[in-house]
């Protein structure tokens, strides 16, 4: 049958896989163009925007006011006419010689009389507000100026580079630490397996928060602590699912040969097993750099990652709960985590699906 459900199965399969090839292709053009950031940025991430550049932006604010003793008619649902509407604080003109009838909703006030002559609008042009920051976004600035008076998008690109870097670095450390230790407790077991795991459970109770809070307020901010304060936490569950690998292969045929043949154990871990089990690890690793992706994010929308003055998307973020009315703010910085991140994940998904031995199965 053409149409089988196992065929209509692969087909979807097949469809995410090829998915995952276009989200692959997306991510490296996203990290090609965040790597290039001095290139593609016209302006500093750290330089202040000089507000005599913004000059021809502002615009004066015209004032309009209303003579309400000739306002017009405005017929109303039930029957009665509305004359004007306008703040509870606003100053009405003395409407005793008409017939007065005032609501209040919400704030407003609606204000109905007999008059029929149409209302008198009167202007008055104010002068332009002083240009103050954060600043719409403009021509030379398309994403807009933060709270400091810098560029958003400059600021955007290179948090990108530093979040992409400090997540490849990371997520490398963590598959190789990971690696390492679930290979040794998967391998030997017995006594090296009990002690390893008592001490991976021991580390992982350990409050990661508390540990920033503390060494960022003793040693201070910086990439290198940062890194330093994920790595040695971000490694235990990769070591759990290298340890399973290695205990589910270790008593394989193919093992135990190696064995009897006299070879060393470093030789059977590298050479024998650990192709073997990379399928778990290539697939956590997209995963493992989201993850750290969105971390560091958090941690610099919290204040207790990178020093202050550092590009970085959770920072922008942060002004934006200040500043409230300034979408640029939110929308640029969110965008962009969003995007990598959802080409980390269908690439992840990609190579889960690509890996899955369910596939091949013939008992499907």
């Amino acid at each position: 049958m053409i149409f089988s459900p196992l065929t209509i199965k692969r087909f979807r399969s097949f469809r995410r896989i090829r998915r995952a090839w276009w989200s692959l292709i997306g991510f490296g053009i996203i990290f090609v163009f965040c790597m290039l950031a001095d290139v593609v940025c016209p302006c500093d991430p750290r330089a202040v925007v000089d507000p005599a550049t913004l000059e021809k932006y502002r615009k004066p604010v015209v004032e309009y006011s209303y003579d309400i003793r000739n306002a017009r008619w405005n017929e109303m649902p039930d029957g009665s006419r509305l004359a004007f509407e306008g703040p509870a604080d606003f100053d009405f003109a003395d409407l005793s010689a008409y017939n007065v009838r005032r609501t209040q909703k919400d704030g407003y006030v609606r204000v109905f009389c007999e008059s029929k002559e149409p209302p008198v609008r009167h202007e008055r042009i104010l002068p332009a507000p002083e240009i103050c920051f954060p600043f719409r976004p403009c021509k030379e600035h398309p994403f807009g100026i933060d709270a400091g008076g810098r560029d958003v998008y400059a600021r955007v690109v290179h948090g990108m580079r530093i979040a992409l870097l400090f997540g490849l670095v990371l997520a490398f450390w963590a598959m190789f630490t990971g690696l390492v230790i679930g290979a040794v407790e998967g391998y030997f077991g017995g006594v090296t397996d009990i002690v390893c795991q008592r001490f991976t459970e021991i580390w992982c109770s350990i409050p990661f928060l508390y540990v920033m809070i503390f060494i960022g307020s003793t040693m201070g901010r910086s990439f290198s602590i940062l890194l330093v304060c994920y790595a040695i936490f971000n490694w235990i569950g990769v070591s759990y699912y290298m340890r399973a690998e290695f205990l589910r292969l270790r008593s394989r045929t193919f093992v135990e040969a190696t064995k009897v043949q006299g070879f060393s154990a470093a030789r059977i871990i590298f050479t024998h097993i650990l192709p073997n089990a990379l399928t778990p690890l290539i697939t956590l690793f997209p995963f493992l750099l989201m993850g750290a992706i969105g971390s560091l994010a958090a941690l610099d929308f919290l204040g207790f990652g990178l020093p202050p003055m550092t590009p970085s998307c959770g920072e922008l973020m942060n002004q934006a709960q200040q500043f409230r009315w300034a979408w640029w703010l939110i929308l640029f910085p969110a965008l962009a985590l969003f995007i990598v991140m959802l080409l980390t994940v269908l690439v992840g998904e990609g190579l889960r699906d690509a890996f899955d031995p369910r596939q091949k199965s013939k008992l499907e």
